[in-house]
């Protein structure tokens, strides 16, 4: 079994992290592309061309057959996941079937050429990554999103109790709201807001709300907004409840990463250190070893 193709299979990874890199670097800001939407949006249509147009030529073909051979259970499964991230770039579930597709084919493909240089065990390794790789990422992406989402709703909902203290109707402070601050809680709002205009209940839209996220606050928030309309109790008040206790449950969710955190520091210093420490032991060792004193 020749090494030369995972050689070059390597550097070939190697460079294109470096080219990636160098994407990142001269890549726009977050600012500029607040600022500059259009221009933003127009340059990046004509970045990488040439690789997304065969990934989308790969998912096409073979997409379709992909989606038939899933199950309605599993569909729902990456529905609840696509939800779950915000769905990234408008990506629903003919687009993740493609991009899946399109994964397990170039997996394939780089299987077929470590079976012709005879590195076998890497067939597995590709297979595998093939399998899991838009799964991995889409729910690294919900993941990420729904701590956000977790972090920033408590500021959501002091600014949606301070306007509508201010007189706003909630209908209309929901809307100012979402429209002028930016982040996960604004774009599910907005979102609950369009199913609404749509014809929905906004019980049936608050619902689909807590349904679509897995955050334990804006659950709690969705509750106590649906039973202080079923009971009466003036939205201001409601409000001013709910950012309190989103307040003390951020702050007890903080206090809990803080002591996850604590001993996941102490094994990532000991495994980094206590190797280190043994090897400058045992070179101390190796070279004293040929080192011998004068007599006196």
């Amino acid at each position: 079994m020749s090494a030369a193709p995972v050689y070059g299979l390597a550097g070939a990874v190697c460079v294109a992290v470096g080219l990636r890199g160098v994407l990142q670097l001269r890549a726009v800001s977050d600012v500029e592309r607040r600022e500059l939407a259009d221009q933003v949006a127009a340059k990046d249509r004509h970045r990488f061309g040439a690789i997304r147009k065969l990934v989308n030529w790969v998912g096409k073909r073979f997409g379709p057959y992909l989606l038939r051979s899933m199950s309605a259970n599993r569909q729902a499964a990456i529905i609840h996941k696509l939800d779950r991230a915000g769905r990234p770039a408008g990506m629903d579930l003919e687009r993740y079937t493609e991009l899946r597709a399109a994964a397990l084919v170039f997996a394939v493909v780089l299987a077929f050429y470590f079976l012709l240089a005879g590195v076998y065990v890497m067939i597995p390794v590709v297979l595998g990554m093939g399998l899991i790789a838009m799964d991995w990422w889409l729910s690294r992406i919900g993941r990420r999103r729904q701590e956000r989402l977790e972090r920033d709703i408590p500021d959501f909902i002091d600014i949606l109790a301070v306007t509508v203290r201010a007189g706003a109707g909630y209908r209309a402070a929901l809307e100012r709201v979402s429209r002028s601050l930016s982040g996960p809680p604004a774009e599910e709002v907005q979102l609950t807001l369009r199913q609404m205009d749509l014809g929905a209940s906004r019980r049936d839209a608050f619902q689909a709300l807590r349904e679509r996220n897995d955050s334990p606050t804006l659950e709690n928030f969705v509750a106590a907004q649906l039973q202080s309309e079923e009971l009466g109790v003036p939205l201001a008040d409601a409000l001013a409840s709910i950012a309190v206790d989103t307040r003390r449950a951020a702050a007890q969710n903080a206090r809990r990463k803080a002591q996850r955190t604590a001993p996941k520091v102490t094994l990532i210093s000991a495994a980094l250190l206590m190797p280190a420490t043994l090897l400058l032991i045992a070179v101390g060792l190796f070279i004293g070893e040929n080192i011998h004193l004068p007599s006196l």
